[in-house]
């Protein structure tokens, strides 16, 4: 079974995309945990969720996938070095990295979008651009393992294109067999 972390700010989290990316994934027979800076009951209006691991403790080659969750909150992770650890981790260890709209800022702060295409809101594109991505306004953007989304309104295009690369790296893991 594949198995998927979902990365979200303790605060301020963009339930809708939570809430579609999990359900996506899951549809497509995913086991997602949620990680966080803390296991704590993350409460927020009309919605609750209990991270099931801190990310100080997540190890990034127990999954295929690890998508950093949209939301104005998860500037926490903006500059904090586990966040950042983890996706270079993940990424060297042929694992697919995702980020959603704003949470595409980690990524960019944790070196990985030199040289790479990515997306995200359209407010950041010269900042991305100065982090040395190759913006692009699409909804969404993918290079090398790494998805980027720039709004909700791409979900739909983000999980399908974040489930391609999982396949495609899986199938380069298995010496090209599908």
């Amino acid at each position: 079974m594949r198995r998927a972390l979902l990365v979200v700010p303790t605060t301020q989290l963009s339930v809708g995309e939570y809430r579609g990316i999990r359900r996506l994934l899951e549809k497509e027979g995913f086991q997602v945990q949620v990680g966080s800076s803390h296991r704590d009951k993350i409460e927020l209006t009309g919605f609750e969720l209990t991270p099931d691991v801190e990310l100080a403790r997540v190890r990034a080659a127990d999954y295929d996938l690890v998508v950093f969750v949209g939301g104005r909150g998860n500037k926490e992770f903006w500059q904090a070095s586990e966040a950042h650890q983890l996706a270079r981790d993940a990424l060297a260890a042929g694992k697919v990295v995702g980020a959603s709209g704003s949470a595409v800022r980690i990524l960019a702060n944790a070196g990985l979008l030199k040289g790479r295409r990515a997306t995200g809101p359209a407010a950041w594109a010269r900042f991305l651009e100065e982090m040395g991505a190759e913006y692009t306004l699409g909804p969404v953007a993918s290079d090398d393992g790494i998805v980027t989304m720039r709004k909700s309104e791409g979900l739909r295009s983000f999980v399908r294109q974040l489930l391609a690369e999982v396949i495609q790296r899986t199938a380069g893991l298995a010496g090209g067999q599908p």
